[in-house]
């Protein structure tokens, strides 16, 4: 398995009594000057600590595999890691990462972090990580198109209809339904529109009334053509292409694609809302939490914990935050930093981040999200009534949870 694909330079050479920390994450994407610049700024400031980078490859689940194996294994060659929103419960069970409660406290992370950054970072009332940056599902649409951002999924239906009867060209709600994690995220952002919950009484609540809508609306939008049948193969990409190519009225999809549909020569640019989800009350919906947290080995020793931890500490600060936001377009994960940025796009993401919602929090969701994208993606394709794979999925997963 490739895991190092480049180490990053020190500036200087280092004291020779210095604690040496690796820290692994994957890039970022676009140019590395300014991340590169805030790790030498934090090497300048912390002459005892010689900090070596790892880069392993930008695939989340070719990441998750090597942290399995190297962890499971006990391994001690890296001290600080990059874990995505739905790792941390498994991995804090496992005892794979170090509980970081006396070192960042939750009233600590309550006075800055938003709320759903925090759920993403703790397992049974502490805190095992720290968030680094944050992602989350939004509804796109078109201002040239229709009149606002719909608020119930009766109105997205009622305008996608409209705008499709007057361009019959036009593709109408694009979204994420292939078998993978994004089916997951689009479902449990239907369903908490319509009153449902991730957990009851630490067990997932899924062959409820409320999970029931959710697939069928979901399954509805393909069977009266307002969703084209491509959607139950689409991922992110494939439902960004056609939106910014001027073909669809409505999307479903994560910040990146507002920056995308911004840039010369897109189709779309200066035509394009974004807005919360929709709901059945009208409410603003609930976006499924995205991003990344920064977590320390288990198996690093004190010496080096005290440095991992000063490193976590400079990379989630509201200026790195902000740095972050500025160069590479990641989300911050702090209130401060959306101040810093109110005259930015990032402004008008604050309140959808605010309510944006994890996946169940469960150590047990990597075997349950197999579950769940195969049921989910049988009921939306029409292989199985939405009843049936409900009630399917909750068999499967009550059985993996029961180990608890």
């Amino acid at each position: 398995m490739i895991v190092c694909l480049g180490c990053a330079r020190p500036p200087a050479p280092q004291p020779t009594d210095a604690v040496r920390i690796v820290f692994v994450h994957q890039p970022l994407w676009g140019e590395p000057a300014p991340f590169n610049a805030l790790l030498d700024t934090f090497r300048r400031e912390h002459p005892h600590i010689e900090l070596v980078t790892q880069l392993l490859p930008n695939d989340s689940d070719v990441s998750h595999q090597y942290f399995l194996t190297s962890l499971e294994g006990q391994g001690a060659d890296f001290d600080v890691l990059v874990a995505d929103v739905v790792w941390v419960p498994e991995f804090a069970r496992a005892g794979w990462i170090s509980e970081l409660s006396a070192d960042f406290p939750q009233t600590e992370l309550a006075e800055d972090f938003l709320p759903a950054a925090i759920s993403a970072v703790t397992w049974e009332g502490k805190t095992w990580a720290v968030p680094w940056y944050l992602d989350v599902g939004l509804l796109y649409y078109r201002t040239d198109l229709v009149p606002h951002a719909p608020r119930t999924w009766g109105e997205l239906e009622t305008f996608t209809r409209a705008a499709m009867k007057k361009d019959p060209a036009l593709q109408g709600f694009l979204w994420q339904g292939r078998q993978y994690e994004g089916l997951v995220c689009n479902v449990y952002e239907t369903l908490w529109g319509f009153g449902g919950k991730s957990l009851e009484n630490g067990h997932l609540a899924l062959d409820t009334p409320e999970a029931a809508k959710a697939l069928h609306t979901l399954r509805r939008f393909v069977e009266r053509g307002l969703s084209p049948p491509s959607v139950t193969s689409a991922a992110e990409e494939e439902s960004r292409r056609p939106f910014q190519d001027g073909r669809a009225v409505f999307m479903r999809n994560w910040p990146y694609a507002f920056g995308e549909a911004q840039k010369e020569g897109s189709l779309v640019r200066g035509k394009v809302g974004l807005s919360f989800l929709p709901t059945a009350s009208g409410e603003p919906g609930f976006g499924t939490l995205g991003g990344w947290q920064l977590a320390i080995n288990a198996r690093t020793p004190p010496e080096r914990r005290a440095a991992a931890v000063e490193l976590i500490r400079a990379l989630t600060s509201s200026e790195a935050n902000v740095k972050f936001a500025r160069a590479y377009g990641r989300n911050p994960a702090r209130r401060s930093a959306y101040a810093a940025l109110k005259d930015t796009s990032f402004a008008q993401l604050e309140p959808m981040l605010e309510r944006a919602r994890p996946r169940p929090v469960t150590p047990y969701y990597g075997m349950i999200s197999d579950i769940l994208q195969s049921e989910f993606s049988a009921a939306i394709s029409g292989i199985r009534s939405p009843e049936e794979a409900l009630q399917q999925a909750q068999r499967q997963v009550d059985r993996v949870m029961g180990a608890q």
